[in-house]
């Protein structure tokens, strides 16, 4: 047995070189330290894959996803993308069936065209297209998981999806509850990817829509704002006494988009890369263009791409609002209003009422709302306070958030 895992493990390591070399790349196995274009240590890779114009793979392979150190694969994949042209790949001989070459030919779509999908996938759960939408929508959520390894140098994109999600959610890239979610949903996929009928809960379902509309748009939101960050880190490395009053307003117009924090610690790099070359005293006119452009243009990175929600308040609902004080009134206005957004309204605490399903409770003050959502419509049932609430719909336990 062991043998025949050398062999299946030498023949792939032979694959890989005709591969590599039939796309133009010099490759070399278990390459010394003198060999390798930068310094990784101690670390001895099993194969380099080499382009004429200086890029290339530093590339490790395994038998078995079993006992994989990714966390150490992590951090020599981020080491190796500190260099220009350069990517960490793990290869396995558990990878999924694919004819394209590793890092080289292969291709993930992009975080427009996964977010272009899931309206696709969407559409189809509205039209009750269950089975397709959902098999989809799993498609999709595949996707995303591994063009989120990509962009965090988690090198495990090849993996089966079970393996995959497995170490996403040991590194922290997916919660608990979200973890649960998706292995319920797995246990519905296989079978009707292979052509059998399986019953599928159509409140699991919901929430696992939710779920991918919320990895999308957060994972879609970082990775644009790390490009950012890369497209002014070769701005800043280009900087000269010559050239820096026309990068001024480049700088400020990109540094626009970016969170209160980043921005800071950004300048922070600025200065002191400013300082080095003499030009401390020009960074306060960059600080000015910079803080004139966050003034008249505050961009979020948040649900943009994403349409709203439509809000329906009931008759009950209605009456109960024209009964409050006007200023408790107009928080209440407020809250709904961000329902339009749910499941991404941040402000607001909002929980699954238990004794009746499909119904939430979001919190405002003293006050609770009382909503039915589906398919993209927020339906407003009641406002209530907490002693009432109690009275009319039973069970409170907040089962989750």
């Amino acid at each position: 047995m062991i043998n025949n895992t050398k062999t299946i493990y030498d023949e792939k390591l032979k694959s890989l070189r005709e591969k590599y070399e039939s796309q133009g790349f010099r490759v070399l196995f278990e390459p010394k330290t003198d060999e390798l274009p930068f310094d990784l240590g101690n670390y001895q890779p099993d194969i380099i894959a080499i382009k004429d114009d200086g890029s290339g793979f530093v590339i490790e392979v395994k038998n078995s996803l079993s006992r994989v150190p990714i966390d150490y694969l992590q951090t020599l994949a981020e080491e190796v993308t500190k260099h220009s042209g350069w990517r960490f790949l793990l290869v396995t001989l558990e990878d999924i069936e694919a004819k394209s070459l590793p890092g080289a030919s292969e291709q993930l779509p992009s975080w427009q065209e996964l977010t272009e999908r899931f309206f696709q996938a969407h559409k189809l759960i509205e039209n009750d297209e269950i089975e397709p939408g959902f098999l989809f929508m799993w498609s999709i959520f595949e996707g995303a998981l591994r063009k989120r390894a990509v962009d965090v140098s988690i090198p495990i994109e090849r993996f089966p999806a079970i393996g995959l999600l497995k170490h996403l959610y040991s590194l922290g890239e997916l919660s608990v509850s979200q973890f649960d979610l998706v292995e319920a949903c797995f246990e519905v996929r296989n079978p009707l990817a292979h052509g059998y009928i399986e019953g599928l809960n159509l409140q699991v379902l919901h929430d696992f829509d939710n779920l991918v509309r919320e990895l999308l748009r957060e994972w879609g939101n970082e990775s644009e704002l790390n490009q950012k960050l890369q497209k002014l880190a070769t701005i800043l490395r280009k900087i000269t006494t010559k050239d820096y009053q026309n990068i001024q307003e480049i700088f400020a117009s990109e540094l626009v988009n970016i969170d209160k924090d980043k921005k800071e610690e950004i300048l922070l790099n600025i200065k002191t890369r400013l300082q080095e070359k003499g030009l401390e005293n020009q960074f306060n006119d960059l600080q000015h263009l910079i803080d004139e452009s966050f003034e008249s243009s505050i961009v979020e990175l948040n649900n943009q791409q994403f349409p709203k929600n439509q809000v329906i308040v009931i008759d009950k609902a209605k009456i109960a609002l024209e009964a409050l004080p006007t200023q408790e009134k107009e928080k209440i206005i407020d809250a709904i209003n961000c329902l339009e957004k749910f499941p991404d309204c941040s402000p607001l605490q909002v929980y699954n009422l238990n004794s009746i399903p499909n119904y939430l409770i979001a919190r405002e003050g003293k006050y609770r709302i009382v909503f039915e959502f589906k398919r993209q419509e927020v339906t407003i049932v009641d406002i209530v306070n907490y002693d009432r609430l109690k009275t009319l719909y039973g069970s409170l336990e907040e089962a989750k958030t």
